[in-house]
């Protein structure tokens, strides 16, 4: 693999907006995804596009209604594994090794997590916090994932406290928050609770809509 310092991308900044200085940091770069590690940030959008052999293969995906990957690959063996499963997907199951190897690069992890799944629904409408240390979330067609930057947010609206009101009409949106959505093909790294000492701080996300005449495709990536 090339280093994370050799990797680069072409810049397509979320909503169309630079690069941001807060909470939430728009990269164009995959060295930049160290930003996560700084305090206070806890969502790192790496702003991307996807080459035409990729697109290909995830409409070629998209066409199978059973269409799924639940698996844990160890990165440093190689693509092996996960070409063996992904059949007909040889260039989406390169991309997906990539980044395990990024995500094992950055957190020292030596297993991890591989979901990739065809959604005909938003899997979490609602926004949340996730319990785990970082998440790598990207979608290869569909609406991609939504998120908030910590101003925009009152956390004491997350989860039940909402009663069922939508989050916005809750009290979670703070006045003159914006919602926050990755274009397709972006790299999302989702900062959880546990996290060392980022209790109380996950990175605020939710599942985008979807349906069966526009379903999504996407990776959730996990260090295990």
């Amino acid at each position: 693999m090339d280093s994370i310092e050799q990797r680069t991308v072409t810049h397509a900044s979320t909503l169309g907006e630079p690069p941001t200085e807060g909470s939430a940091r728009v990269v164009d770069d995959v060295a930049e995804l160290s930003a996560l590690f700084e305090e206070g940030v806890n969502v790192v959008v790496l702003s991307r596009r996807l080459d035409p052999v990729m697109i290909g293969e995830a409409q070629y995906a998209l066409s199978d209604p059973s269409f799924g990957l639940l698996t844990s690959v160890t990165p440093s063996e190689g693509p092996g594994a996960l070409m063996a499963q992904m059949t007909g997907l040889p260039r989406l199951a390169e991309e997906v090794h990539f980044w395990t190897e990024v995500l094992a690069e950055l957190t020292g992890c030596e297993l991890v997590g591989v979901r990739l799944a065809r959604l005909e629904a938003a899997m979490c409408p609602r926004f949340h916090v996730d319990k785990v240390t970082v998440r790598v979330v990207s979608t290869f067609a569909g609406n991609g994932t939504e998120y908030l930057a910590d101003e925009d947010v009152d956390r004491s609206w997350l989860g039940h406290a909402a009663r069922g009101v939508s989050d916005e009409a809750s009290g979670l949106l703070r006045p003159g928050a914006r919602v926050r959505r990755a274009k397709v093909s972006d790299v999302v790294l989702l900062k959880g609770e546990a996290w060392p000492k980022n209790t109380g701080r996950g990175a605020v996300h939710r599942s985008p809509s979807a349906s069966a005449a526009s379903p999504r495709l996407i990776m959730t990536l996990d260090p295990l």
